[in-house]
């Protein structure tokens, strides 16, 4: 299911609206099996990293198992994504808000539960008797995926149990699951490109642009295949069918960012 936002700003903000129940956050930034490396320890590849227009961070997995659930793993994913978001003259303040949220296949807590939220707090009590908060900025949360209620999150969770794209509630994430699954140019263009360089990222990205054909499209893709430093500007011309000279100006605008 990963796949299917890929490079895909708007399934994904589909998916944090619903995962966050707001109407109003517009994602501006999406990736999926995103590499942090360590150099002293272990690395972690994380299956979307989101960002907003506010620049708040979001780190989604997706996993079948309990166990790929640990709270540990959590706070794991946590320092990761905060070693390599903060710049060496930024201060403690300046790291943006953090949302790591684990979609599990069933109810890992087994209370019926939309949505297990992780709240800290301090021993202090308010006048009301209520603990203080203990506001960091990362915010984490678990997702049953068992529940099937008669709302958003419900019929989302719902479309990420089912591989039958007819059978799904939200177009925009079944047409993505009928491409992947059943574009045969798509498929094979795909297997073509793991063939020859070796990168299932960029067989991922490359197949944003084929369904339509549209230039925009083309441009969305070419900038992932960019990102990705798999392909040279020449293949990636080729691959998107662009002029080699609009590839070059993304290299070039993707250098300044």
């Amino acid at each position: 299911m990963t796949v299917v936002f890929s490079g895909d700003k708007k399934a994904t903000e589909l998916l944090i609206r619903i995962l966050l129940n707001r109407n109003d956050l517009t994602v501006t930034k999406s990736m999926t099996q995103v590499e942090k490396h360590n150099l002293f320890g272990r690395s972690v590849k994380l299956d979307v990293v989101a960002e907003d227009i506010f620049k708040t961070e979001y780190n989604i997995e997706i996993q079948r198992a309990d166990e790929g659930a640990d709270p540990r793993r959590i706070r794991y994913h946590q320092a990761m994504l905060d070693s390599h978001t903060l710049k060496s003259n930024q201060k403690f303040k300046d790291l943006p808000n953090l949302y790591i949220i684990f979609i599990l296949e069933h109810d890992m807590f087994e209370t019926g539960q939309a949505v297990y939220h992780v709240n800290k707090t301090l021993d202090i009590k308010d006048e009301e008797g209520n603990n203080l908060p203990f506001d960091d900025g990362c915010n984490i949360m678990y997702i049953n995926g068992d529940y099937r209620g008669d709302n958003s999150l419900g019929k989302l969770m719902h479309d990420f149990s089912t591989p039958n794209a007819d059978e799904m509630y939200f177009d925009e994430l079944a047409s993505k699951v009928k491409f992947h699954k059943q574009d045969e140019q798509g498929v094979q263009m795909a297997s073509k490109i793991v063939e020859e360089y070796g990168d299932i990222r960029a067989a991922e990205a490359l197949k944003q642009g084929i369904q339509q054909g549209e230039e925009k499209k083309a441009i969305e893709a070419a900038t992932n295949l960019i990102k990705l430093k798999v392909l040279s500007a020449e293949q990636i011309a080729q691959a998107e069918g662009l002029p080699l000279e609009k590839v070059l100006e993304l290299q070039k605008q993707i250098m300044v960012e």
